[in-house]
């Protein structure tokens, strides 16, 4: 697993000048992590929840859910992934073709997925509190 500076220095190196020419928007580190775990191999063998499981566990996130896309949304497949301490949820995006995945960050995603997601996490929550 590459470090956080190693991590760092390449998405420096791979969108820094797209970034800085207003070319793309600037992508978290925990995005860039993620998208460094895909396996696109097991993608196409295993299918998309399996690949986002593997990606989450080799580089630390919890994987929560997936569901069609629906609506106006490009791709086929949404999931939802959060960081260990569950402050921040990330989302991927299975393309129309599927066999690639876009890692989008939180602020990014539509308004309605976001809600939807953390309505999600609190009703897991309440559930862990109930078990205590």
């Amino acid at each position: 697993m590459p470090s956080a500076d190693m991590i760092e220095t390449m998405l420096i190196e791979q969108t820094g000048n797209q970034i800085a020419n207003g070319e793309k928007e600037f992508v978290d580190l925990e995005s860039v992590e993620l998208e460094l775990a895909l396996n696109l191999q097991t993608l196409q063998e295993f299918g998309f929840e399996e690949c986002l499981k593997e990606a989450s566990e080799a580089s630390g996130f919890k994987f929560l859910f997936q569901l069609p896309v629906f609506d106006q949304i490009p791709g086929q497949r949404i999931a939802v992934m959060s960081t260990k301490d569950g402050d921040k949820l990330l989302y991927a995006v299975l393309d129309n073709t599927g066999k690639a995945i876009e890692i989008v960050p939180q602020d990014a995603m539509r308004v309605e997925i976001r809600d939807f997601a953390s309505a999600f996490m609190d009703v897991f929550a309440q559930l862990g509190n109930l078990q205590s």
